[in-house]
C-alpha cells in the first residue's frame, strides 16, 4: 500500500530554500548531483535530481532542474520519507547521504551511506562502492 505525499505549505518552501541554501554550502566547489528520493506518491515514490557546479567566483545551476527538485523538497519538508544523496564528481567521487523522515533531514555516516546505497537490489548482496568513489559523513543541515 502505498501513502500519499505530503503537500507542502508557505512555510515549507521556505524551508526548502533553506535547505537549499545550507546544502550548497556545505558542498563546496566542484561538479554536484542531488539526488531526493521520497516514497510515497501514486506510483510509490517520487525521484528528483539537481545538477550544479561551485567555483570560487558563482553557482552554475541546471536551472530547469532546480525549479522542479526545489518542488519535490518543499514536499519533502512537508513530512515526506525517503532520503537524499549528494554525489561530487572528481578524479575521486565522494557522497553524502540523509535520510528524511517525516520532513527531518538526519544526517548518515559514511558507514550508513555506504550500507543503504552499495547492496544488489534483487539479492540484497552487499557490492562494492563504484570505482573511485569515496563515502562521507553527511554534515547537518
Amino acid at each position: 500500500m502505498s501513502t500519499s505525499l505530503p503537500t507542502p505549505d508557505d512555510a515549507d518552501k521556505h524551508r526548502a530554500v533553506d535547505l537549499m541554501v545550507s546544502v550548497l554550502e556545505k558542498a563546496g566547489t566542484g561538479i554536484h548531483t542531488l539526488t531526493l528520493n521520497l516514497s510515497g506518491g501514486e506510483n510509490g515514490h517520487i525521484t528528483e535530481q539537481f545538477h550544479f557546479a561551485q567555483n570560487p567566483y558563482g553557482f552554475i545551476p541546471e536551472t530547469e532542474m532546480g525549479v522542479s527538485f526545489g518542488k519535490v523538497l518543499a514536499i519533502a519538508s512537508a513530512g515526506a520519507t525517503g532520503g537524499m544523496i549528494l554525489r561530487t564528481w572528481s578524479t575521486k567521487d565522494t557522497v553524502c547521504a540523509w535520510a528524511i523522515d517525516e520532513g527531518d533531514f538526519v544526517p548518515l555516516t559514511a558507514a550508513e551511506t555506504f550500507s543503504s546505497y552499495c547492496h544488489d537490489r534483487e539479492t540484497g548482496e552487499v557490492t562494492g562502492p563504484p570505482e573511485n568513489t569515496e563515502y562521507t559523513d553527511a554534515p547537518a543541515l
